[in-house]
């Protein structure tokens, strides 16, 4: 069963289409970020807070003094036995599984025991700058019990986000925090921010219900969710695509950004076989399989994400709003390797004039966007790389493709190269910022997304599984995560790689597209 996220909890439908009816009112955008913190020169920027989600066309932004840093329960001797991390330590009874000394930002936390009934590890205490913000049953939390802004989809429970149970509030902090439990902790991460200095941050006010945040993500994968910039224009383009011969779109030329790029592929074409390229300034920084840029790389599904969506129809249109900041021009290609010509391609892109680009993008304060794809056969003893740049950057999401096979276990039959977990390197680091406990968990899934569930949801999602059907050999499946909030900022160097099988020792086929922000 494919999880909806368009159905909602009723008690909301009335105060979230007031909510919508304010939103319509035209909001004009800049490049500068609203509420931000600085590097120690004060030069670049990250949004704090509700802010992030207020202003994604902020994205681009970077800032390298901005830490993204995860408490997990990984396996401290190397092996796949992820329950054994455990608490960081005990506090009297409880049971503390993340804590930070000076400004940062709670962003994701995620829990699975008991197939996603959290019931048994009791309530969760979350503690910013010595104030209390919740202590509650840790189940009625995710299910959404105690109102916004703790309410799907910023928490979400087990049937939502199978297997899994997730807090996504983004909660800022001046001068500590400390997240706990009452009873022992198996599976866990917690994905935070640790910030340079104070300066700008205000102390999470669990007060303010964010109904505006609540209402751009509820419609997610439906419109774009950044304010609307005053003078975009809608550039529309039907082309015929040749076999092995790039075709341009009309350029996008001064200062601005593509706001939102959409495409639709005539009916049966092989989404696997077209590149979507894109040239930023004269860089060339994106050139991905259209199906997997727009989170669909097995082919049509239904992926309503908040910033890239596809519709199953057939000839279904495929869309996207990641903020494309250039200075000059930008150029969108497509490339045909189905063997074939392809006639009939209906193309939108929406440019949105800015000057302040130019200047962000010259001064090293933004970076452009870009894609790292790839597709192959996993490699023993290696992990799968999502994206190992150098540079100046951060990575924002990534949309990946799974095929593997199952294995007996003690449980039953598992995917069991979802055992790998995530790790993710910065600037050198011998040893990972982020090291979590698992694929599906890192897509804040859990148990092999409950044995197969299909969701798409506003941050993370499973849209296609496949078992032995339409030329799958066992398990095959999609699966991404945007990292928005909780993005990975770098200042020479990002190694962002993932397991196949609890020590790389399961093979399987991928392919993954990473999306990132860099300065070339």
């Amino acid at each position: 069963m494919l999880f909806d996220p368009r159905t909602r909890v009723s008690s909301f439908r009335v105060l979230v289409a007031l909510v919508v009816a304010l939103l319509t009112v035209p909001v004009v955008a800049t490049a500068q970020p609203a509420a931000v913190v600085g590097d120690a020169a004060g030069i670049a920027a990250a949004t704090v807070g509700w802010d992030t989600y207020r202003r994604l066309d902020a994205l681009p932004y970077l800032s390298g003094a901005v830490q993204a840093q995860q408490y997990s329960s990984f396996d401290r001797s190397g092996g796949n036995k992820d329950w054994t991390g455990g608490c960081l330590r005990q506090d009297g009874p409880r049971c503390v599984v993340a804590e930070d000394d000076g400004a940062g930002e709670i962003d994701s936390i995620w829990f699975t025991i008991n197939r996603g009934d959290v019931t048994a590890l009791g309530d969760i205490r979350i503690e910013v700058d010595d104030q209390l913000v919740l202590d509650e049953p840790l189940q009625s939390v995710v299910d959404g019990e105690f109102g916004p802004p703790f309410v799907f989809p910023l928490v979400a429970n087990a049937k939502q986000s199978p297997g899994g149970v997730y807090i996504k509030v983004p909660m800022p902090y001046r001068n500590s925090m400390r997240v706990s439990l009452s009873k022992p902790v198996e599976y866990y991460h917690v994905t935070f921010r640790h910030f340079p200095n104070p300066v700008g941050i205000r102390t999470f006010d669990r007060s303010d219900p964010a109904l505006d945040v609540l209402a751009t993500l509820l419609a997610a994968g439906t419109r774009d969710p950044k304010p609307i910039v005053l003078g975009a224009r809608t550039q529309t383009h039907k082309v015929d695509v040749p076999d092995e011969a790039p075709v341009e779109l009309p350029k996008a030329v001064g200062t601005g950004s593509i706001s939102a790029l959409r495409v639709r592929l005539p009916a049966g074409t092989d989404t696997a076989q077209v590149r979507l390229r894109i040239r930023f300034d004269g860089h060339d920084l994106v050139d991905s399989p259209i199906g997997e840029f727009f989170g669909a790389g097995l082919g049509p599904a239904d992926v309503r994400s908040l910033l890239f969506a596809t519709s199953p129809e057939p000839d279904g249109w495929l869309s996207a709003w990641w903020p494309m900041p250039f200075a000059d021009e930008a150029v969108v290609s497509l490339r045909n390797d189905t063997g074939a010509p392809i006639r009939g391609i209906d193309t939108e892109l929406v440019v949105a004039p800015d000057a302040a680009w130019g200047r962000a993008l010259s001064s090293g304060q933004a970076g452009y966007f870009t894609t790292r794809s790839h597709a192959g056969p996993t490699t023993p003893n290696r992990d799968w790389l999502f994206a190992d740049v150098t540079g100046i950057g951060k990575f924002v999401g990534v949309s990946h493709s799974m095929s593997g096979r199952h294995v007996d276990t003690s449980m039953g039959r598992d995917a069991v190269f979802m055992e790998g977990d995530e790790k993710v390197y910065v600037d050198g680091s011998a040893t990972p910022q982020l090291h979590g406990t698992g694929t599906e968990d890192f897509y804040e899934g859990g148990w092999f997304f409950d044995y197969g569930k299909r969701y798409t949801l506003p941050l993370t999602g499973q849209p296609t599984v496949r078992m032995t059907d339409n030329g799958c050999p066992d398990y095959c499946a999609t699966a991404y995560r945007l990292m928005l909030a909780d993005s990975v900022g770098y200042r020479s160097s990002l190694r962002f790689g993932i397991e196949h099988g609890p020590t790389n020792d399961e093979q399987a086929d991928y392919s993954s597209t990473a999306f990132l922000y860099t300065r070339p």
